[in-house]
C-alpha cells in the first residue's frame, strides 16, 4: 500500500466526474494520427504523465487509482509497441532534479509497475541507465529526509532548544519524499532481486545510502511500507555484496554497520522480529544468508557476543516450529534453515546452555532419512540434501550427543550462497566490532581500489538541499541535527 487510505483527501468527486477523467485518461494513450511516431509518442506519453501528477490526491488518491493509472498507460497499444522509447524518456524525465514532487512519484510508479508485470521491461530499463537513475534519484530524497525527515528527530518537548517546528507543508513534503523513496527502493530491489546486477551498479552504492537505510529504519512496525521497503532492500543489498565476492572483492557494506557498535541496532531488531512473522520465502532465504555471514565470519567469533541469550532461544523456536511445517514443493527452504543451525549450535552460547537439545534431536533424526518425510515417490535432490544436513549437523555438533544414521558425504558448495535469519521479540542484541584485520577474506573485503569510495553528503551535490518553506505551525514539532554525519567510520 502506497497511498494511506486514512488521509483525508481535500477534494472530493461525483461518480460522473471520476468517470469522465478515466475516460479522458484512455483517450489520451492513443497515438495522433497528424504527427510523427516518435512525435506523437512523446507528446502522449509527456501529456499523459503530466496531467496524472496534476490529478494526484484528487482523481488519484488511493492505491487502486495509481494502478489504473499505470495500467492504462502500459497496456495501451501506444506504449506497447514502443516500449523501448516509452521507457527512456520515462527515465529522462525521472533524472531531471528540478522535477516536480507528483511527476517524479507518478513516473516511478509507472515504472515500479511496468517492472513487476514485465520482466523484460526491467532490463530494458538498465540498457538505458536505469539502475542510475533510481539510485541517484533515490539519494536526493535520501538526502533530504536525513536533514529533515529523520523519525528519530520527533519531539514533543518545545522548550528543547534544538527543536525546530516544521509546519503542515514541510510534514506533507516529508510525507511526499517518503512515498517517492518507498517506490525508488523498490524498483532497486526489482533489480537487485529479479536482474544480473552488474558489479559496477552495486560499487556506485557508498557509505551514506546504507547508512540511511541502516539508522534510520524502524524495529516497532511490520506494517510501515517505507520500512518494509527498507529491510527489503537492505537484505537484497546483502545478498547481491555475497553473490559478487565469489569474484571480486568488494566490501559488504551492510555487514560492516551491522556488526559496527556505532550503528543502530533497530535493523537486528526487526531482523529478529521479521523472522517469526514473515512467510515470503524469498524474504526468509535472504534473512537466512544474512545471519549465516553473522555466525560464521571470522570463524565464529562474532557470533559469540552478538545476541542476547533470549534473542537465541527465539530463534531455536521458530527454526523448529518453520522446519516442521515446511511443504515438500518448498524443501529448498527446509535446506537453508538446516544450514544456519550447525554455525548457531556451534558459535553461541547455545553450545553452552543446550536449549531444546531433546527436541532438536527428535526432529534431526527424524530429517535424516528421506523416507520420513518425502511421501512422493520421486526423491529429488532437495530430499537428499535436507537429509544429509540433519545428519551432518547430528555428527559435527558434539553436545546434541547423537550419532546420526549413516549417509553419503555432502559437498557443502552446493548452496549458491551464505544464509542468515532470524526471528523474535525485538530484543537488542549486543554487538561486537569487527576490525579489518581479522575479518576473513572471503566475509569482509578489503581491497579499496575496487570498493566505490564513500562521499560525503555536502560533497555528492553540488549545492545543498534547499530550506523547507515556512508555514503555519503545527503542534507536532521534530529536532534537527545541528551537523549531518556524512559516513561515520567503521
Amino acid at each position: 500500500m502506497i497511498l494511506d487510505p486514512s488521509t483525508p483527501h481535500p477534494v472530493k468527486q461525483d461518480e460522473e466526474e471520476v468517470a469522465k477523467f478515466w475516460s479522458m485518461m484512455e483517450k489520451m494513450v492513443e497515438l495522433p494520427e497528424d504527427r510523427g511516431p516518435n512525435e506523437g509518442v512523446n507528446s502522449v506519453l509527456v501529456g499523459y504523465v503530466k496531467t496524472a501528477s496534476e490529478s494526484y490526491m484528487t482523481f488519484i488518491n488511493c492505491d487502486r487509482d495509481l494502478c489504473k493509472m499505470a495500467v492504462t498507460l502500459t497496456e495501451s497499444t501506444t506504449f506497447r509497441e514502443n516500449l523501448e522509447f516509452c521507457l527512456s524518456k520515462l527515465l529522462s524525465l525521472l533524472n531531471i532534479d528540478l522535477l516536480e514532487m507528483n511527476m517524479k512519484f507518478i513516473i516511478a510508479y509507472i515504472l515500479l509497475w511496468e517492472s513487476k508485470n514485465n520482466l523484460q521491461s526491467l532490463e530494458i530499463m538498465l540498457e538505458f541507465q536505469g539502475f542510475n537513475v533510481f539510485y541517484n534519484t533515490l539519494y536526493t530524497q535520501f538526502a533530504y529526509l536525513n536533514k529533515y525527515g529523520e523519525d528519530k528527530n520527533v519531539n514533543r518537548e518545545i522548550n528543547d532548544p534544538n527543536v525546530v517546528e516544521l509546519s503542515e507543508i514541510e510534514l506533507k513534503i516529508v510525507d511526499g519524499m517518503k512515498q517517492i523513496s518507498t517506490v525508488l527502493m523498490d524498483l532497486i530491489f526489482q533489480v537487485l532481486k529479479f536482474c544480473k546486477c552488474s558489479v559496477r551498479n552495486v560499487q556506485i552504492i557508498d557509505d551514506f545510502f546504507v547508512y540511511y537505510l541502516m539508522t534510520s529504519i524502524r524495529s516497532d512496525t511490520v506494517t510501515d511500507m517505507f520500512n518494509n521497503t527498507q529491510f527489503k532492500l537492505l537484505l537484497a543489498l546483502n545478498e547481491q555484496y555475497m553473490i559478487l565476492s565469489k569474484e571480486y572483492e568488494i566490501e559488504n557494506k551492510v555487514f560492516v554497520y551491522l556488526t559496527n557498535d556505532a550503528v543502530t541496532t533497530k535493523f537486528t531488531e526487526l531482523l529478529l522480529l521479521k523472522f517469526n512473522r514473515v512467510q515470503d520465502k524469498s524474504l526468509q532465504i535472504m534473512m537466512c544468508k544474512i545471519l549465516y555471514l553473522i555466525l560464521t565470519t571470522d570463524q565464529g567469533k562474532i557470533a559469540k557476543s552478538f545476541f542476547y541469550l533470549n534473542d537465541l532461544n527465539v530463534l531455536v523456536d521458530v527454526l523448529i516450529r518453520e522446519i516442521e511445517n515446511i511443504p515438500e514443493n518448498e524443501e529448498t527452504l527446509r535446506n537453508y534453515f538446516l544450514r544456519i543451525m550447525e554455525p548457531l549450535f556451534q558459535n553461541t552460547q547455545l553450545s553452552e546452555t543446550h536449549y531444546r537439545k531433546d527436541d532438536l534431536v527428535k526432529v534431526l533424526v527424524y530429517l535424516s532419512s528421506v523416507d520420513n518425510f518425502c511421501t512422493s515417490d520421486k526423491i529429488l535432490k532437495e530430499h537428499r540434501i535436507t537429509a544429509k544436513l540433519a545428519s551432518r549437523i547430528l555428527e559435527r555438533v558434539e553436545w546434541l550427543n547423537c550419532v546420526a544414521p549413516e549417509v553419503e558425504a555432502f559437498d557443502s558448495d552446493t548452496s549458491t550462497s551464505r544464509k542468515s535469519s532470524f526471528s523474535g521479540l525485538g530484543i537488542t542484541p549486543i554487538t561486537t566490532v569487527p576490525t579489518m584485520d581479522n575479518k576473513r577474506t572471503d566475509n569482509l573485503y578489503n581491497n579499496r581500489e575496487l570498493g566505490h569510495s564513500a562521499e560525503s553528503l555536502g560533497r555528492r551535490k553540488s549545492r545543498p538541499p534547499p530550506p523547507l518553506p515556512p508555514s503555519r505551525k503545527l503542534a507536532l514539532t521534530r529536532t534537527i541535527s545541528r551537523s549531518t554525519p556524512s559516513s561515520p567510520s567503521t
